[in-house]
């Protein structure tokens, strides 16, 4: 998974307020239940020393109505005295607890371990008159979570319905039928190249009528049309299935995760043989340092053991804090070893991939490199 959505928050100075709220049921009352979890939470904060100006930042955003937020699933942000920095939504913290943690470093390690799992969709349910466009964060152990929505309505509406009998009449009324089908595709994949300049998705799922598929895919060229997929589900029409649009649309995003950590994995044991990977705690962390990382690799359910220390850049990171005096302006931290690794390689534009449970990584960390280290 890309770093790139937080490597601002990584280069920047600390120290930050990350905070963690699982999903509550929604209800009347669900402001008002994250609003007294917040309290709690803004208590511990304050007790570790957090600073007003970052406190009234996240009360702002879940000491009031706009708390109701929270409900179907769970929200990590970051904040620090110039205010909210990050701010998003994430299932896989549902039932995990409220975290606040009050660090030198923004600790997004939970939340990157939710995410690498899902594939970020842009599904269009078509026919020949138009389309819904949603974007769509997918996991199969999670459903699929609707961000939001945008209908599509073409301008050539009238003549979409094939014309029925022969002669010539009919083949110009066949003429126009087949125009407007692909004025209205266009009008389509306009709405699609749109959306994914903004949500930049990992695929592009096409479902709904087979003629109005038929004419976006064909308008569909480029970059867009090297990640599009077709699916044989969804409608339009009122009263169709979204179980299974939904149970389509997760088998083709399954395929795809599957396919991204396999390709991961053959990096990495190309990469041993040819000294672009290492695993274990001190090659990464010396990879980190020197910025050689590409992908820094964790595995589900371990994490990275022990604490480094981190000092004020992303690359003034170590085991032992007096080999940081002459490289950090601060006194270095002690802080969990994933962190302090993922603030070093998202801040020098690296990727994260977490690898299936079972995976055997020494110290349960690994990496593709850029260049070689000579570790």
């Amino acid at each position: 998974m890309d770093l790139s959505r937080t490597r601002d928050i990584f280069e920047r100075p600390g120290p930050f307020a990350t905070v963690y709220l699982e999903a509550v049921q929604a209800g009347e009352n669900s402001a008002k239940q994250v609003e007294l979890r917040w309290r709690d939470l803004s208590k511990q904060l304050q007790q570790a020393g957090a600073d007003d100006k970052t406190l009234a930042a996240l009360d702002d955003e879940l000491g009031g109505e706009r708390a109701g937020s929270i409900t179907e699933v769970g929200r990590v942000l970051v904040a620090s005295a110039d205010g909210i920095l990050f701010d998003d939504e994430v299932e896989a913290v549902d039932a995990a607890g409220d975290i606040a943690v009050w660090s030198p470093l923004p600790e997004l390690g939970r939340y990157y371990r939710s995410q690498t799992g899902s594939v970020r969709v842009l599904l269009a349910v078509v026919d020949q008159t138009g389309g819904d466009i949603y974007q769509v964060i997918a996991d199969n152990s999670e459903g699929a979570r609707e961000l939001s929505e945008e209908t599509v309505q073409g301008q050539a509406i009238e003549t979409v319905h094939k014309a029925r009998g022969g002669g010539p009449g009919n083949r110009t009324r066949q003429n126009r039928h087949e125009m407007a089908s692909y004025e209205n595709a266009d009008a389509v994949v306009k709405g699609l190249r749109s959306a994914a300049s903004q949500f930049r998705p990992e695929v592009i799922v096409i479902a709904g009528e087979i003629q109005g598929r038929s004419s976006v895919r064909q308008e569909l060229t480029g970059d867009l049309a090297g990640i599009t997929r077709e699916i044989e589900a969804g409608s339009r029409a009122a009263g169709a299935s979204e179980d299974a649009l939904e149970d389509a649309l997760l088998t083709v995003t399954g395929e795809i995760a599957t396919e991204r950590e396999s390709g991961v994995r053959q990096r990495f044991e190309e990469g041993k043989g040819h000294a672009n990977a290492v695993e274990g705690l001190e090659p990464v962390l010396e990879a980190a340092r020197t910025g050689a990382v590409d992908t820094l690799l964790l595995v589900d359910g371990q994490e990275v053991p022990g604490e480094l220390y981190a000092g004020s850049s992303p690359e003034a990171i170590s085991t032992d804090p007096a080999n940081l005096a002459e490289i950090s302006d601060t006194e270095p931290v002690a802080r969990p070893a994933e962190q302090v690794l993922l603030r070093a390689v998202g801040a020098l534009g690296g990727q994260v991939q977490v690898l299936g449970g079972g995976t055997s990584l020494q110290d349960g960390v690994g990496a593709i490199l850029r260049f070689p280290t000579g570790s």
